[in-house]
C-alpha cells in the first residue's frame, strides 16, 4: 500500500471545507487519512461496549483498560497476592536447591580428591615400611657375615659411666653476671632491628 503525502510547495486547502480527496479504484495512491480509517475502523458517534463486541478489530490498535484495582472482588486480591507470594517462595526454593546441589556435588568431588590423595599416601607409607624392613634384613646379614669385623654384644662388654659430680647449674651464675650489665646499659650491645 501506498500513502500520498501533500508536499509543503502545494497550496494548503482547509480541512473543514471539504471532502478528502478521493482517487480512483485501481489507482495505487491512498489518502493517509483513509489508510488510517481502513486499520482502525470508523468513528462512530454513540460507541459503546456492544458494537465493540459485534466488530472485532485489528489486535495492533485495540488499546485494553485495566480495571480499577478497587473494583476487584476481596478475595481476588487475596488470589492475586498469595499467587505473588508463592511465585516468590518457588524462586527461593528453587535457588536454595540449586544451591545445595551444587555445594553436594563440589564436596563430593572435593572428597574424592582427597581420598585419593590419602591412599596414595598409604601406599607410600607401605612402600617406606617395607624398604625399612628390607634395609633392617640386610643389615643383619651383614653383621652376621665375620668378613665384616662386627662383634656381637655380649653383656660382659657394657660400659657404665659414672654421673658427672653436681655443681652449681648454670642457671645460678646468669642473675650475678647479668647484673652488672644492666646497672650500665650503655655496654649491653642491642640489635639495630629492636
Amino acid at each position: 500500500m501506498t500513502a500520498a503525502i501533500r508536499s509543503p510547495d502545494s497550496p494548503r486547502r482547509s480541512r473543514s471545507t471539504g471532502k478528502p480527496t478521493t482517487y480512483p479504484a485501481k489507482s495505487k495512491v491512498t489518502s493517509i487519512a483513509r489508510a488510517r480509517r481502513a486499520k482502525t475502523g470508523p468513528v462512530l458517534p454513540n460507541y459503546s461496549p456492544a458494537d465493540e463486541q459485534a466488530k472485532p478489530r485489528a489486535a495492533a490498535s485495540v488499546l485494553k483498560v485495566m480495571p480499577d484495582r478497587q473494583s476487584q472482588p476481596m478475595w481476588l486480591r487475596s488470589l492475586l497476592r498469595m499467587e505473588r507470594a508463592s511465585s516468590a517462595a518457588v524462586v527461593l526454593i528453587l535457588g536454595g536447591a540449586l544451591t545445595l546441589y551444587g555445594l553436594t556435588v563440589y564436596g563430593e568431588q572435593r572428597w574424592s580428591q582427597e581420598y585419593q590423595k590419602l591412599e596414595t599416601l598409604r601406599r607410600g607409607e607401605q612402600q617406606l615400611s617395607a624398604a625399612s624392613e628390607v634395609l633392617k634384613n640386610q643389615l643383619a646379614k651383614e653383621a652376621a657375615n665375620p668378613e665384616t669385623g662386627l662383634a656381637a654384644q655380649k653383656p660382659a662388654d657394657t660400659i657404665f659411666l659414672r654421673p658427672a659430680p653436681e655443681n652449681r647449674s648454670p642457671g645460678a651464675a646468669a642473675p650475678n653476671s647479668e647484673a652488672p650489665a644492666l646497672k650500665n646499659p650503655s655496654s649491653v650491645a642491642t640489635p639495630l632491628g629492636y
